[in-house]
């Protein structure tokens, strides 16, 4: 291994690979989930990564409230914006992420 590859030496929380994380997610300036810019967090837990002899524990955040939620929220308005058959009520696309969005919303409360 060369001296600047990090490896792992704990996994992550929540399925998260740790050697997919970038810099911002690792120091908790972005969401170990999704990758927004953290306004409100949770705690996650942390992930451990050697470089060299060195270890360092990094604590990961994430998105409060859930970024599910926000995700599959902006993702039904996006979708929603530009789509002519959603103005009808006639889009399958656009119920589906709506049908997201509700489960989402569901499971997090």
């Amino acid at each position: 291994m060369k001296g600047n590859q990090l490896a792992i030496t704990a996994p992550g929380p929540a399925g998260i690979d740790p050697a997919a994380l970038t810099r911002e997610q690792l120091l908790g300036w972005r969401c170990a989930l999704c990758g927004t810019l953290l306004t409100g967090d949770r705690p996650l837990g942390t992930v451990t990564l050697s470089q060299g002899p060195t270890l360092t524990t990094y604590p990961l955040w994430a998105c409060d409230p859930n970024c599910a939620t926000e995700n599959a929220w902006r993702a039904a308005i996006g979708h929603a914006a530009g789509c002519e058959a959603c103005r009808t009520g006639e889009c399958e696309t656009g119920q589906r992420l709506l049908d997201a969005y509700s489960t989402a919303f569901r499971g997090e409360r």
